[in-house]
């Protein structure tokens, strides 16, 4: 015969222990959990919830728990009972917890059924977890996305946020003008509709499909780009295109700027640049016809006249051929000027340093005239016509201003900081040039020394400016030390099989 005694007794044991052991386990989670029975009273509450609440356990049992919670913050337990009938938990969701000092505090909330064995609901289940730096964070994000606003609505440019799904999430006030599009007429729909329709096919060409497509980060520039505005005119733009990591995905914040005005006036000034160009050229053939007409009857007249005119009037005479000669140079030299930013040329691979020495021996016929060449010059790929005239001019001017009947003139190649040039100067021993007159020699028509004294039009070191601009390197002077002048130059490194520095 079995002893069911024992058997009742064991039972017991094990569902005391089992209860035993789940109590240590509520008491020992970190989130306040809070048992209820069906009149709202609580029934249970385990370490974690005296610690949120701050109340002592035997003192909040038997209470309801609304009020763990201010007033309108949650449904009557009657009407939680009534929901859970049809779901096994509500939340998990944020709300507002009371503390018993009466302070509130932002709390996540998860409320489920207590059921019995045949799944009626006893009581309810309430999950609680301090939710402060949650909602610490949550206030800042808001705070952010407020200022992020604010910054969109007064930047002067229009601005366009586009979802990953390319429909328009937000405009500012001047996207509304550029655009002639209201706020709500814009929200929601497909960036396309700001596109000419003829650019929103995939183009790789078309700068206009990064900014259908939101591929490009950035495009700058943008001069052949247009947009379209609601009157169906269309007009050139830049757009900056960046993009916006967000919680809902990768967003794209469109800066976009009317072109319009800046293209007029950039047309007009290369209209302007261009008549004054044509002018050059005009007057520089038109002119010089009748001023080597006039320098070959003063040749005339000089060789019908030779021996019965006294020496006055043939210095006179002389004279008048030296400056026609000189009007002729001064022509020649101004159309250069004007030439000067389309004098890159051919591209070919040269050896610097043996240009060098070719110029000098072209510039300078004074065997007491030396070069020196200090530093490793490359062997690379260059623009070989605008290299020649700029270091013709350079040396040239360098022998032509020098004081004394001798004179020694260095070129120099120097390690650039800068990977996309090379870096040269021309120096000399002369007399040198005020620090005063750095900026204007650089200037049309300057001279420093009287024409009569030395020959020049004062046009060499503009027409050297400008093409050294004209390539997108710079030249600049300083004193050579203990005399003269130093002009450095940067050049442009093409790419390629340089060797040198």
């Amino acid at each position: 015969m079995t002893d069911t005694s024992t058997d009742i007794s064991t039972d017991t044991g094990n569902h005391n222990a089992s209860l035993s052991l789940l109590a240590a386990i509520v008491n020992s989670s970190d989130d306040a959990i809070i048992g209820s029975d069906l009149n709202g009273r609580i029934i249970s509450w385990n370490n974690a919830a005296s610690a949120l609440f701050g109340h002592a356990h035997d003192a909040i049992l038997g209470q309801p728990f609304e009020s763990l919670f201010p007033a309108g913050q949650l449904p009557d337990h009657a009407t939680l009972a009534q929901l859970l009938q049809k779901n096994s938990a509500i939340g998990q969701f944020e709300t507002m917890g009371r503390r018993s000092d009466g302070s509130e505090i932002p709390v996540s909330l998860t409320i489920s059924a207590i059921r019995d064995a045949s799944g009626n609901i006893f009581g309810l289940s309430l999950s609680a977890r301090d939710f402060s730096n949650g909602y610490k964070m949550a206030a800042r994000l808001t705070q952010s996305e407020r200022h992020f606003r604010q910054v969109v609505n007064a930047a002067p440019n229009a601005m366009i946020l586009v979802g990953s799904n390319g429909l328009i999430e937000m405009v500012n006030g001047r996207a509304e003008q550029l655009f002639g599009y209201t706020r709500a007429e814009l929200l929601g729909q497909p960036l396309d509709m700001l596109v000419p329709e003829r650019f929103r096919e995939p183009d790789p060409g078309l700068p206009a499909t990064c900014f259908a497509r939101q591929e490009a980060a950035t495009i700058a520039k943008a001069s052949e780009l247009y947009a379209l505005r609601k009157d169906g005119t269309e007009f050139p733009v830049e757009v900056s295109l960046n993009p916006i990591d967000t919680a809902d995905g990768v967003k794209t914040l469109s800066a976009i700027v009317d072109m319009s005005e800046r293209k007029r006036f950039t047309d007009e000034l290369s209209r302007r640049n261009q008549e004054l160009k044509d002018f050059a050229y005009v007057a520089s053939h038109d002119l010089k016809a009748p001023l080597r007409g006039v320098n070959q009857l003063a040749t005339w007249i000089t060789e019908d006249l030779e021996g019965q005119i006294n020496e006055e009037t043939s210095e006179h005479l002389h004279l008048m051929r030296v400056r026609i000669t000189r009007m002729e140079k001064l022509l020649d030299d101004l159309l250069l000027y004007f030439r000067a930013d389309n004098l890159g040329g051919s591209i070919e691979n040269i050896d610097f340093a043996e240009m060098v020495r070719d110029v000098f021996e072209l510039c300078c016929n004074n065997p007491s005239f030396a070069l020196e060449l200090q530093g490793v010059f490359p062997k690379a790929e260059t623009h070989k016509v605008a290299l020649e005239l700029v270091l013709r001019n350079l040396i040239n001017n360098a022998i032509k201003h020098h004081d004394k009947a001798s004179g020694h003139i260095i070129v120099r190649s120097i390690p650039s900081p800068d990977e996309q040039y090379y870096l040269f100067e021309v120096a000399d021993d002369g007399p040198g040039i005020a620090p005063e007159h750095y900026e204007r020699v650089f200037a049309m028509f300057q001279t420093l020394r009287p024409r009569d004294e030395v020959e020049g039009s004062g046009m060499g070191l503009a027409v050297i400016k400008k093409t050294i601009e004209s390539l997108g390197g710079s030249i600049s002077l300083a004193a050579n030390q203990p005399r003269g002048a130093a002009f450095r130059f940067s050049w442009p490194r093409l790419t390629g099989n340089n060797v040198g520095p």
